[in-house]
């Protein structure tokens, strides 16, 4: 399947690349718990599992204000890794970023054997799997506790085992492509954004035919393989949604809604397609990679196209590319394209071609693998790790938790969280009944996520303060209209907190671009104040 090196047998090179990792995991453990500042994402992922094993919920960090009900999702297998996470690792919710780096683990070791199966040269893949591994903008992602990583780790599985299954014989290739199919849909269950490595999947499913027949056979070959692949998923989606049957047309009636936000559904078909032609869908990616300290991955895929020109690898890029374009240009979007830039870059370094390159070539490729794998251990390892370990007293969650037990304390309390979702793990293992309007952001015309509309409709947001216990305001957020609404409901100020009384004073003279940047890195400087208001009954019996 791929030549041997003659320094590394395959089981030096395995050893090795478990070693790697491990020092890897170890050092990011060390700041995981305070780089970035708890975000929204692994709170409402997190809250979607809750929801699965409790979907008649009357509270939610995902309510919808309107329908006087939480938002249920489809995809349910990532969001139960949250749950089950966070379950093990405690109240203090460092559990869904741990199970995210695992994800990750078994993602970058998925690529690993994939590249190697590939016919990739063993120091390029382990190189580029690293690299996939580290890169700041999949980081990020774990470090939110998102489960974007188990999709990944479930595609490019599906995409080494298709490849594994092209060298068995057709008995076992009627077992192992269905079951791709299975894998595919499990990740799809993951998380819908399965769907943007869906090319890259039927891309191997096209490659995987034998290239010793005639045209039309090859295809007919081709056709029966998608057909079982097809079979494969249609099973396994249909047993996988089994669990949630009873609540199946509510669900999908919730993620029709949540979908259709973060796609923008107010654009027609013609103008999705067109989105890849324009330059505005170009420089939001483009933007997203830079802000995400991630701009060597694309480059050297570029090169990889330049030079390789591999046109079906290539077609199934430019695939994703319209997917994306067509759906919503950000981050985490953007972040389905790492295993499309791994794989594009690898064609630089395939056994059979490396000795038809010129060896400028080679040289520069090389040099620009080794300049890949340091940014993404500088900044991922070295960089975060040393930002983390600065505010690590100054971050620590314990105070949070502090806070929450000495103002509110443990019980059956109606909370409102105004998207303060710092407090949804520590509310939690007190055993507050969580509230937080689910809102749809929208995104600026530099790409930029924006908020809008948080307390509407304003008779709902009324109706829903009016059965509080208490509610948990950022200060700054906290107009003089919004002010009135708050006390109009019954609500009284009991306490202001500043959290970060010790902390250095934020530096003033940065641009906006620095703020975005450094925000991309290590999130919000400070947890910064809140405003604790308590209904008076609630009030009384707490002093």
């Amino acid at each position: 399947m791929y030549s041997e090196s003659k320094n590394f047998s395959s089981k030096d090179i395995w050893a090795f690349w478990i070693a790697c990792v491990l020092i890897a995991v170890l050092i990011q453990l060390y700041t995981l718990d305070v780089l970035p500042h708890l975000q929204q994402d692994e709170a409402q992922i997190t809250e979607y599992g809750r929801l699965v094993l409790d979907p008649e919920s009357n509270w939610s960090i995902n309510w919808r204000l309107e329908e006087k009900k939480p938002l249920l999702l489809w995809s349910y297998l990532g969001p139960l890794i949250a749950e089950s996470s966070f379950h093990i690792w405690g109240g203090s919710g460092i559990g869904t970023r741990i199970a995210s780096i695992l994800g990750a683990v078994l993602a970058a070791t998925m690529a690993f054997g994939w590249l190697l199966s590939r016919d990739v040269v063993k120091y390029a893949a382990f190189g580029l799997s690293l690299a996939f591994l580290l890169d700041p903008l999949f980081v990020l992602s774990q470090r939110m506790g998102r489960v974007d990583s188990w999709v990944i780790a479930l595609c490019l599985g599906c995409c080494w085992l298709i490849r594994f299954s092209k060298y068995k014989n057709e008995k076992q290739k009627r077992l192992l492509i269905p079951l791709c199919g299975g894998i595919a849909a499990t990740a799809a269950l993951v998380w819908p954004s399965a769907i943007f490595l869906l090319p890259l999947i039927f891309l191997e499913l096209i490659q995987s035919a034998p290239t010793k027949v005639e045209k039309r056979g090859k295809w007919k070959i081709v056709g029966k393989r998608f057909l079982l692949f097809g079979l494969g998923g249609f099973i396994t989606t249909v047993l996988l949604l089994l669990p949630i049957l009873d609540n199946l047309v509510l669900i999908l009636s919730d993620s029709s809604a949540m979908i259709s936000g973060n796609i923008d559904a107010s654009k027609s078909a013609e103008s999705r397609f067109l989105s890849f032609f324009s330059k505005d869908s170009w420089f939001k990616l483009i933007k997203a990679l830079i802000k995400t300290w991630t701009p060597f991955f694309p480059m050297l895929a570029l090169a990889g196209i330049i030079i390789c020109r591999k046109s079906k690898l290539i077609i199934a890029f430019l695939a994703a590319l319209v997917l994306i374009f067509a759906s919503l240009v950000y981050e985490f979007r953007v972040l389905y394209l790492l295993p499309y830039f791994m794989v594009l870059s690898s064609g630089l370094f395939l056994n059979g071609k490396v000795k038809t390159y010129k060896k400028w070539i080679n040289k520069t490729a090389g040099i620009s693998l080794g300049l890949l794998l340091f940014w993404a251990v500088f900044i991922s390892l070295g960089l975060r790790t040393s930002l983390g370990a600065k505010v690590k007293s100054e971050k620590d969650r314990n105070k949070i938790l502090s806070m929450a037990t000495n103002s509110i304390g443990a019980g059956d309390y109606n909370v409102y969280l105004d998207f303060t979702y710092e407090f949804y793990f520590a509310g939690r293992s007190l055993g507050w009944n969580l509230y937080t309007p689910y809102i749809q952001y929208s995104q600026d015309e530099q790409g930029n996520w924006i908020r809008q509309n948080d307390h509407q409709p304003e008779k709902d947001f009324l109706k829903l303060l009016a059965d509080m216990d208490y509610a948990l305001f950022y200060e700054y957020m906290v107009t003089p209209d919004l002010e009135k609404q708050i006390t109009s409901s019954g609500l009284v100020e009991k306490q202001v907190f500043d959290l970060d009384t010790e902390s250095e004073p934020i530096a003033k003279d940065r641009s906006r671009n620095e703020e975005i940047l450094l925000y991309f890195l290590r999130g919000r400087e400070k947890y910064g104040s809140f405003i604790l208001y308590s209904r008076m009954n609630s009030l009384n019996s707490s002093l």
